[in-house]
């Protein structure tokens, strides 16, 4: 969980530093995903972690759809790597 804080805090430097939304929405999608494959029972949580940052500062600078469309990235990315690893763990129970 702390990971995914930490890169939340980071996308968000990130993005007050640059304009290129689509490397942007694919560190998002990609950090989301990779902490979800780590940590598979806390998706949810990581996705919140990840966009929060982002979201919180959109929303006090007026921008309450960017915060939203963040959200939805970031839990896409999160609810697809819980995804994949519950078929691995599945796939390995049907294996052994």
């Amino acid at each position: 969980m702390l990971a995914a804080v930490l890169a939340g805090f980071f996308l968000l430097g990130y993005d007050q530093r640059t304009d290129d939304t689509a490397i942007e929405v694919g560190l998002i999608l990609g950090l989301s995903l990779a902490l979800a494959l780590v940590a598979p029972r806390r998706w949810f949580a990581i996705g919140l972690g990840v966009a929060l940052p982002i979201a919180a500062a959109s929303a006090i600078n007026g921008r309450v759809d960017v915060g939203a469309v963040v959200l939805v990235i970031a839990m896409i990315g999160a609810s697809v790597g819980w995804m994949l690893r519950r078929g691995s763990l599945f796939a390995t129970k049907l294996s052994d």
